[in-house]
């Protein structure tokens, strides 16, 4: 489709100029050609497989209360100032109306409460829990045509209409559409899962335009939600698909059954942010103002045949190769020293750059209370009824849980599963973070969900599962984080082994 009544305005003059005595009749013929369209538009074409179940498309006059609800402020008044993402706009309802069968989203410059920018965001739930629409699986997309320009970030997306399975992102997020202004060849689609910030994960696809397509041009971008599988499309066009993800609760050891957290009810929103962590905290251009984000229409549909039931998470092609060369300590533990007998006190150091600053091959635990980060501490082996451990006695907790650290290196190998197994206490009540992932030639890294058990006075045994998505690392790195409280903590028993 055409941008609106571009047929219309084509026709009339084509009659003008064939026809010049029956110009009014061909212009008014013209405006029925357009009510023709937009009433072609309203019914829509469903995808093969498909029908609709609700939409909008933005024909009245002014938006539809009874579908729609905005969202105002810098979202503070949610927790998250800056709406979670140090973006630079004021949402307002001003900023938002119908106009030519449009949904139009107004970023502007202009002062308001503080801020710079003024934008608009709207979503079809309320803020005092009222669903105006949700929805479990699915086809949701919309026809949008967006600015270009620095610092410009409009987006199509799903939130989860309840906390089921934890705050942000153990209960999910799917983006449907992303675009960044000052790349407007490109958009892109992502899931995010995992554990409640920080632990969070995500994956992504990016879709480039062909043929010198823009964001600036009308597109329909698309996401396709199954039990088990998300599929993102423009113009029809799949670009990216997913079935690996997972959810765990805080405190939990084990994630919740696949395909949690896609598997409750999520609703929609539009909005057109400025600035922010996305495209790197990029301010838009005085010039570039104000924008428009234009949505021509939003439709869900529903498959005509029943969803799959009783899905299970994909595992990853497993490494086998790498797998069988790796050594154990008694043909199932990769943790030689579990009693933490064996460790190198790096009490003053500044934080490990790579490998290189350990010697993976002695099997040795590294200590690490990092001046850097305000952490300061000191071990020493201390044997307990339940066996050999470390006890560490923390002075200075620091600012990050990372402060103060024991550090084991093993090999991990794509798409196996994992059991991590120690015993712990402390000397009073308190929590520490432990995870596994990668050094900085891995990036940084992490390969598990991170944990944080709640340990008290009384020594008591902690697992918690996680399966190798990553490529094969062969010196992984398990972290026990006791860094931002002063309470001593002793580990012992510590395991790692591959499950069935």
């Amino acid at each position: 489709m055409k941008e609106k009544c571009e047929y219309c305005i084509s026709a009339a003059v084509a009659a003008a100029s064939a026809i010049a005595g029956t110009i009014m009749i061909f212009i008014l013929i013209g405006l029925n050609g357009c009510n023709k369209t937009r009433a072609a538009k309203a019914s829509g074409q469903a995808p093969e497989g498909w029908h609709l179940v609700w939409n909008d498309e933005f024909s009245g006059k002014q938006i539809d209360t009874t579908k729609w609800d905005f969202q105002t402020g810098t979202g503070s008044q949610y927790g998250l100032v800056g709406w979670g993402n140090n973006e630079l706009q004021y949402y307002r309802k001003e900023n938002a109306f119908v106009k030519d069968g449009n949904l139009v989203l107004e970023a502007r410059k202009e002062n308001y409460e503080g801020m710079s920018y003024t934008s608009a965001r709207l979503r079809t739930v309320k803020d005092d829990g009222t669903e105006l629409f949700t929805k479990t699986y699915g086809r949701i997309e919309a026809r949008i045509k967006m600015p270009a320009g620095n610092g410009i970030w409009p987006a199509f997306w799903l939130l989860p209409a309840t906390t089921d399975y934890g705050t942000w992102a153990s209960s999910g997020e799917i983006d449907i559409l992303e675009a960044k202004g000052r790349l407007p060849n490109r958009v892109y689609g992502t899931v995010h899962f995992g554990q409640p910030w920080p632990g969070n994960k995500y994956s992504s696809g990016m879709y480039k335009f062909p043929d010198g397509g823009k964001i600036t041009d009308y597109h329909v971008y698309s996401l396709e939600w199954e039990p088990g599988v998300l599929r993102w499309l423009v113009d029809g066009n799949k670009y990216y698909e997913t079935s690996q993800w997972w959810s765990l609760g805080a405190g939990e050891s084990e994630p919740y059954a696949y395909p949690a957290p896609y598997d409750k009810p999520f609703y929609i929103l539009l909005n057109f942010a400025l600035g922010g962590n996305y495209d790197g905290g990029v301010s838009p251009e005085d010039s570039d103002l104000p924008a428009q984000m234009l949505v021509d229409w939003v439709r869900v549909y529903d498959k005509n045949e029943p969803y799959a039931t009783n899905v299970k998470r994909p595992t990853p092609e497993r490494d086998e190769k790498k797998f069988k060369s790796f050594e154990t300590a008694d043909g199932h533990n990769f943790i030689f020293d579990s009693g933490l007998t064996q460790v190198i006190c790096e009490d003053k150091n500044k934080g490990m750059s790579s490998n290189e600053n350990m010697d993976v091959k002695t099997h040795d635990w590294y200590f690490l209370a990092l001046s850097d980060f305000g952490g300061e501490a000191t071990s020493s082996s201390l044997a307990t009824a339940e066996g050999e451990g470390r006890l560490v006695k923390i002075t200075k907790p620091g600012n990050q849980n990372y402060s103060v650290q024991l550090i084991q290196h093993l090999p991990v190998a794509k798409g196996y599963f994992y059991k991590i197994q120690f015993d712990a206490k402390a000397s009073a009540p308190r929590k520490i973070a432990l995870k596994l992932g990668g050094d900085a030639d891995n990036s940084w890294a992490v390969y598990s969900p991170e944990y944080y058990p709640e340990l008290d006075t009384t020594t008591k045994h902690y697992s918690y599962y996680f399966t190798m998505e990553n490529e094969t690392d062969v010196t992984a790195r398990l972290e026990f984080n006791l860094g931002l409280k002063t309470n001593d903590v002793w580990i012992g028993n510590v395991s790692v082994t591959q499950e069935d």
